[in-house]
């Protein structure tokens, strides 16, 4: 089909607000990649610059030369050093960090370079406002900081359980090698032993590292089911205008009518086809024992 039959098409299918909408989406979303392309391309000749200008003297041509204050120039650099190797060519790996725009580049640095990967592929970016993005990031950096501190904790004790273990098996044998002492020593046996159990009574830091895993898991499913659930929604409905289209069409251009029509079938075949390799996948993947309710504080 050439190009007046799709201008032809296009005057006849009415261009609703809808349509007119998710043009604008798309055009926004295109702007949003070529920022952060231009961001990592200027942050990579800023750090250049930087190198070949004498010290002190660089904040002064950054507000001369381009015009940037020292601030900027460093979230630029900061771009081009975190997500430059990152978008060296497209792979199933580079994909979700060229979904990201300008602005989410930003806030994500304030995540450590290995769970940033990670937060990417677990969070739907696209579909994120800003504020829900950096709450998204507080929340995991604060996670991060319970987690460490709850990790050093539960070392300490451990190694405390460990030390105490240590003496009190010494002074068991101690005991039982030299039954003349075993009553000066059974006193010292026992002091051990409470301290002993006291430690192990209260060694919850890495049961509550487990209970911080189990609500990220849950917050994640809760928040997967969520978008599912509204991604669905908007596809049936475009489904429908779609088909309804399609069908007001068939009088006014039985030819764009037929296009329209093997177009849409073949694409609800590609679709079906993914979703049962989608199915095979899941069911010969081993099996993950179900995510079990939040416990209780």
């Amino acid at each position: 089909m050439d190009a007046n039959n799709i201008n032809d098409i296009n005057d006849i299918i009415e261009r609703t607000p809808d349509i007119i909408a998710a043009e604008i989406t798309m055009i926004k979303e295109q702007a949003k990649k070529y920022m952060l392309v231009s961001a990592i391309e200027i942050g990579r000749r800023l750090l250049e610059a930087k190198e070949k200008i004498p010290y002190g003297k660089y904040g002064l041509w950054l507000e001369n030369a381009v015009q940037y204050t020292e601030r900027t120039a460093y979230h630029l650099m900061r771009i081009a050093e975190e997500y430059g190797p990152e978008l060296h060519g497209i792979s199933a790996k580079t994909e979700p960090f060229a979904k990201m725009g300008y602005t989410q580049a930003i806030i994500l640095l304030g995540l450590p370079a290995e769970e940033r990967a990670e937060f990417i592929t677990q969070f739907d970016l696209e579909n994120m406002s800003v504020r829900e993005l950096q709450q998204a990031v507080n929340d995991r950096k604060q996670a991060l900081v319970e987690k460490e501190a709850l990790q050093k904790e539960s070392g300490a004790q451990k190694s405390a359980i460990s030390q105490l273990s240590n003496e009190l098996g010494q002074a068991k044998k101690e005991a039982t090698d030299n039954l003349q002492a075993v009553w000066a020593e059974q006193g010292n046996v026992l002091k051990l032993q409470r301290k002993l159990d006291v430690l192990e009574n209260e060694n919850a830091a890495a049961k509550r590292i487990a209970e911080i895993e189990l609500e990220s898991k849950i917050l994640k499913l809760n928040l997967s089911m969520t978008q599912a659930d509204a991604r669905f929604d908007l596809i049936a409905k475009g489904f429908d205008d779609l088909f309804i289209a399609i069908k007001e069409m068939a009088a006014a251009d039985p030819n764009a009518f037929k296009f329209y029509l093997i177009q849409t079938n073949q694409f609800i075949l590609k679709a079906s086809a993914k979703l049962k390799r989608i199915e095979r996948a899941v069911l010969a993947a081993p099996k993950v024992p179900a995510t079990p309710e939040a416990p209780t504080p």
